[in-house]
């Protein structure tokens, strides 16, 4: 008599539970990197409307207007808004300086800054 085996086919159960932990770790390192992406994406967002307050309020600062408390809410944000002026030597203009930061991460958490250059009042020709 011979003996004859029927050959298996399929997965043994260790091969199985290599290719669930290969499949984890795939899964885990994709999630974190979705998560990293959000973060970015959320913290963009921040940044392009604390943008758009401090143009407006170097735009207001051109103009001469006083900035308004509803010009600094945005995006359902309280938005602080920080003006520096300096004066330009010799050339008639000043330096503004708009810092613009979420009000409930403190004025030291500037998100922009931006700069314009307008015309002093107590320049002389």
């Amino acid at each position: 008599m011979t003996d004859t085996r029927v050959s298996q086919a399929g997965f043994t159960l260790i091969e199985t539970l290599v290719a669930l932990a290969v499949l984890a770790v795939g899964s885990v390192t994709l999630l974190v990197g979705v998560e990293r992406h959000a973060a970015r994406v959320h913290g963009l967002s921040d940044r392009l409307v604390a943008r758009w307050v401090a143009e407006n309020a170097l735009a207001a600062t051109t103009l001469g207007v006083p900035t308004q408390d509803q010009w600094t809410r945005a995006l359902d944000i309280d938005w602080s808004v920080t003006l520096r002026a300096r004066a330009l030597t010799g050339s008639g203009l000043q330096s503004v300086t708009a810092s613009v930061a979420d009000t409930a991460a403190g004025p030291d958490a500037t998100l922009v800054s931006l700069t314009g250059y307008i015309a002093r009042t107590d320049a002389r020709p």
